[in-house]
């Protein structure tokens, strides 16, 4: 007998040895969703053996290769059966059964040897982390085979001696808050349940429910349970499954008696199924990712920490660095799973699509770290009989301390440290009195009483369900499969009340997502035949029928989509027509969340479409209009010169422009099929960003009333002028940066701003979490401005853009130009700009050397090859408008050298605001030796010049620190004076205008009185007659049309800014000669200089 005991001494103590291992993790890649079929994403994962490569499309020497204990490749090499069953082709795919041999088995080994064990599932939302842990239809998951698997084997269990206990829990974290989801909402606690740590059990939720089961019936039942209760608190709380963590925890007891004693292995298997992981910022992060990771999702961003400390530990790094377990429930209930007393392995869900490149490479570099943590695993056995004999006395000697506590407190000795110490002591009494009970308490006992509380909820459940079904209801639809049509809310009532649980009176269906009001929609049944109305105006724009707003009261049909809220949605069923569908074998779409919001978004676009083509529509009426009228003004002085020019010349000009126009029509036909293929590109990118982003522009608008701010935020489709016409370089990065834009409207600090979407994905959740932070505290958050997601410094933005093309430079011509600034809202100014021909110095300008016979004209541009090129571009002045005329300054671009090397110049800023700036802007630029390439951009090249500047917006400050409803009333009554002022100066404008004619009239006479005193006073100079032809180029090629400087002055004059003409002499007057300036005063003055 001595020697037995010796022997189980030993063998005991072997076992309570720590062995320890690393985490093990497993990858597995699923395959394309529908929108990365639609946006036709390319393949960037790729997998051999335990190897998994993430591919780089633009460089395959970048490829990434990560190494990882299984590899598991899901996304092609399948086929469905008629059940829905995923089944391979070949033995490379990897179906739910091969993922459970491969990893749930060896769950189970090491349930069975004694140990704890954890199972995480990490990935971004829709990577597939719920289909490999649950499964969907045929298709089970890890965790309904494990369950099975479980009771097959204590089924064939043939030892007297030995017997199993099963009992489950279901945890979700949510906002750092843990609730049971085995008890109804209605029963939780307000602040969730409290993580504590007990010295024999260690780390335990205190009041998390236990539920004895005895078969996989059971189980599941549990399961689905959990499942409804998740569902009606997502619905209450306006919360997604992505959002929160869920733990599945399974207590497996094996109770082993040998000689009369007993004695139990223990292991709790915690099955995690965590949020989505794409919200956690990357090592390094910085700003608004920083943010992100910190505030919307805390658990994951610490869970980040704990595995990195871990994962330096294990390398021999950081020894004093203290694991923060504690900074988040998430970490702390999982303790044992990270570097504790478990065998854990985690699971890493990848998208195979390069639309994720970034998110799946977050998620590769996670696993990378974890499997570097090092777990110190045991075997967990008890003697049964001597652990219930240490817990009666660790009771009985709280209970000394708690009496002696308590008499010193009636000899009138009280101090706060006394009381924190008898309410630790009464709580540690109540945790070790439960687990006296729990453990004294056989499974049997256990067992009967779970079935007979869980046989009367099911009864009454079914009971409920049944006279539901035969009833007009709605059921409630989830973008979570797990989640979808678990709420059945019945309309027998003669009326039925929807809105928030303060609603007056207290409504009957209670959602609490964004835009619902308390008393939001009334369902009536009047007669079978069921209604739904609005309850006031305001309510009408967040209710959605079959994705149309509702705008009055509307008769419900079977299978209508109702969408209350934003994302709120359910599926209205009465059986009587549901029965005649049947009848009828009518089958139609399959209506779930995903279909009832495109079916919304389409809907939204559709009306958006056919508003705005309405709008370009009469603009383009309008813009023709003009066009006209300047074309025929244009044509009536080009006819007039060209009366008056050689027939030599009309010859060479005819030749130059047929093959112009050849070239044009080639180029636009080139064009035409090069932009149409970009549009269609362009269209199917924005309707996709558009249908993503618009209901989160929405839903933060909502936040902003809710948080009381004054701020507006808009979808603008920002049009670019690009500065080439390379169109075919599309691509989706360059699409996002530069076509959508989020204008946000802040009316508190009288700015708006330009959002890109990556910035406004990273401000949506920082917004939202201030709206849990509103809903938690019911008091409005407050930040300091860095902080604010709503808040920007001002940042300069482009006022306008004109193009003047630089081919006078190549036959040593100055093109002094008026340009038309076009911007956001078409016409947004004028700019004076001209390109002067130099010499080395920059002091001579070589057109008007040429006019005055100095210099010989230049007859064709090859003879300027090989030679130095001096030129200088002069930027003057220009009007702008009033509002976006605050430090301003003018930006261009010039090719400088070979293989189109683009260098940017920019003037000084003008600092404060002038609505006529005077830039005096003048740079020399020099080409060294003008090779074919750069006369080939001389001749075809031209320069973008680009206004930037700031909103002045002391008008719009006035209303900063008005309520809402105020600024909107000032802001129309601002709107409405502008408006009149708008309309004075375009009456003022269309006279001037209706006096043209006269004035133009008059000018022509005046120019064919010049030109006759010329013809008389018959000086035939070459020169001269040569520059005819490079005069009428210019004419020709100038921007701004003879007609349009016409206006352009009657518009000066009655605005009483009238500014002295403007040439490239008058610029560059301190350079060149009082007699040479003289006389080209002589030449350029008069009224005569617009032609």
């Amino acid at each position: 007998n001595d020697i037995r005991v010796l022997i189980s001494t030993i063998v005991i103590l072997s076992d309570q040895f720590y062995l320890k291992m690393s985490v093990k993790v497993a990858v597995r890649v699923r395959p394309y969703n529908a929108r990365e079929k639609e946006l036709g994403c390319s393949l960037v994962v790729d997998m051999k053996g335990q190897t998994t490569t993430l591919l780089d499309l633009q460089d395959p020497k970048k490829n990434r290769d990560f190494t990882f204990d299984y590899s598991f490749w899901s996304h092609d090499g399948f086929e469905n059966d008629e059940n829905g069953l995923s089944v391979g082709l070949s033995n490379k795919y990897a179906d739910q059964m091969h993922v459970f041999q491969t990893v749930g088995q060896e769950i189970l080994k090491n349930a069975w040897d004694g140990y704890h064990c954890c199972l995480f599932a990490y990935g971004q939302t829709g990577a597939g982390k719920s289909y490999s842990m649950v499964g969907y239809g045929a298709n089970k998951g890890i965790v309904p085979i494990s369950c099975e698997e479980i009771f097959k084997r204590i089924k064939g269990n043939q030892d007297p001696n030995k017997a199993y206990e099963v009992q489950v829990s279901m945890l979700e974290i949510y906002n750092e808050k843990v609730q049971d989801l085995l008890i109804p909402c209605t029963k939780r606690p307000a602040g969730g349940l409290k993580v504590r740590e007990h010295k024999l059990y260690g780390v335990y939720v205190e009041g998390l429910t236990k539920h004895p089961v005895d078969s996989y019936i059971a189980i599941e039942a549990k399961m689905d349970e959990g499942s409804k209760n998740r569902t009606v608190a997502a619905t209450q709380m306006n919360a997604t499954s992505s959002r929160a963590h869920t733990i599945i925890q399974i207590e497996f007891k094996q109770v082993i008696t040998f000689e009369g004693r007993k004695s139990d292995k223990l292991s709790v298997i915690n099955l995690v199924d965590l949020a989505g992981s794409e919200k956690v910022g990357k090592t390094g992060a910085e700003g608004d990712r920083l943010k992100e990771a910190s505030n919307i999702n805390k658990s994951l961003s610490v869970l980040g920490l704990v595995i990195s400390s871990l994962a330096d530990k294990a390398m021999g790094k950081g020894k004093g660095t203290v694991v923060p377990y504690r900074d988040s429930q998430l970490t702390r209930i999982l303790q044992n799973a990270l570097g504790g007393n478990s065998k854990t392995l985690m699971i890493c869900a990848i998208s195979p699509a390069s639309d994720n490149y970034e998110e799946t490479l977050s998620t590769l570099r996670y696993a990378d770290q974890a499997k570097k943590i090092k777990n110190n695993a045991m075997i967990n056995e008890n003697d049964t009989d001597k652990k219930i004999r240490e817990q009666q006395e660790e009771i009985q000697k709280l209970k000394q301390q708690l009496g002696m506590l308590m008499t010193q407190m009636k000899t009138g000795v009280i101090d706060t440290k006394m009381l924190e110490q008898m309410s630790q002591i009464q709580d540690n009494l109540e945790a070790e009195e439960h687990f006296m009970e729990e453990n004294t308490q056989t499974f049997e006992e256990k067992l009967i009483k779970a079935k007979e509380i869980d046989n009367q909820e099911q009864e009454e459940e079914k009971k409920e369900d049944q006279e539901i079904l035969t009833q007009p209801h709605i059921v409630n639809l989830n973008e979570d499969p797990l989640l979808d049509r678990k709420i059945k809310k019945s309309l027998k009532n003669p009326v039925t009340h929807v809105g928030r649980p303060n609603g007056t009176p207290t409504p009957d269906i209670i959602l609490n997502g964004l835009g619902i009001q308390p008393n939001h929609a009334i369902i009536t049944n009047e007669d079978g035949v069921i209604y739904l109305e609005p309850v006031n105006e305001e309510c009408q724009e967040f209710i959605y029928i079959n994705g149309e707003q509702l705008t009055q009261k509307q008769q419900l049909s079977h299978n209508d989509r109702i969408i209350f809220g934003t994302t709120t949605a359910f599926l209205v069923q009465l059986p009587q027509e549901q029965e005649q569908e049947q009848q009828q074998m009518q089958q139609g779409p399959v209506f779930d969340w995903e279909y009832a919001q495109k079916e919304k978004t389409q809907k939204a676009q559709t009306k958006r479409n056919y508003e705005q083509k309405k709008e370009e529509e009469e603009r383009k009426k309008d813009m023709e209009r003009q066009l006209d009228e300047q074309r025929k003004m244009e044509k009536e002085i080009n006819e007039l010169k060209m009366l008056k020019q050689q027939e030599e010349y009309e010859k060479k000009l005819k030749q130059l422009e047929e093959m112009r126009q050849n070239e044009k029509k080639k180029k636009q036909i080139e064009d035409e099929e090069t932009l149409k293929k970009y549009r269609i590109k362009e269209k199917n990118f924005i309707e996709n960003k558009l249908s993503k982003y618009l209901p989160k522009v929405l839903e933060v608008n909502l936040i902003a009333k809710e948080l009381k701010r004054n701020v507006q935020l808009e979808a603008k489709l920002k049009y670019v002028y690009a500065e080439n016409n390379d169109v075919s370089n599309f691509n989706e990065e360059n699409a996002q940066k530069g076509q959508i834009q989020i204008q946000v409207n802040n009316r508190e600090e009288g700015q708006i701003y330009l959002w890109d979407l990556h910035k406004f994905s990273n401000r949506y959740y920082i917004i939202k979490d201030l709206l849990d932070k509103y809903f938690e505290t019911n008091q409005l958050p407050t930040v300091i401005q860095q902080e604010d997601p709503f808040w920007d410094p001002p940042e300069p933005r482009i006022i306008g853009q004109g193009f003047l093309k630089i081919q006078a430079l190549a036959y040593l011509m100055d093109n002094p130009s008026d340009l038309t600034l076009v911007g956001e809202h078409f016409q947004s100014g004028t700019l004076q700009v001209n390109l002067i021909p130099t010499d080395e110095t920059g002091q001579r300008n070589m057109s008007d050397d040429i006019e005055d016979g100095l210099e010989p004209a230049v007859e064709d541009p090859q003879e300027l090859l090989k030679k130095r090129f001096d030129f200088r571009v002069v930027i003057e002045g220009g009007k702008l408008p009033d509002n976006l005329c605050k430090d301003t300054f003018v930006e261009y671009q010039l090719q400088i050298g070979e293989n189109k090397e683009i260098k940017k110049y920019k003037t000084k800023t003008l600092q404060g605001s002038h609505p006529q700036p005077q830039y005096n802007y003048d740079q020399q630029h020099t080409y060294d030796v003008l090779t074919e390439e750069l006369l080939n951009y001389l001749i075809n090249g031209t320069i973008c010049f680009k206004v930037f500047g700031f909103e002045d917006s002391k008008k719009d400050k006035l209303t900063k620190n008005r309520p809402v409803e105020e600024a909107i009333e000032y802001s129309g009554k601002r709107k409405d004076k502008e408006q009149e002022k708008e309309q004075l100066q375009q009456q003022q404008i269309q006279q001037t205008l209706s006096q043209l004619p006269q004035q133009k009239q008059e000018h022509l006479n005046k120019l064919q009185t010049t030109l006759q005193q010329q013809q008389q006073k018959q000086q035939p100079q070459p020169v001269v007659q040569e520059r005819q032809p490079r005069q009428s180029i210019r004419v020709t090629e100038d921007f701004v049309s003879q007609d349009q400087q016409l206006k352009n002055r009657q518009n000066q004059n009655i605005n009483n800014a009238a500014k002295p003409k403007s040439s490239s002499i008058d610029r560059t007057i301190n350079m060149t000669s009082s007699k040479q300036s003289q006389k080209k005063d002589d030449k350029k003055g008069g009224d005569c200089s617009i032609f």
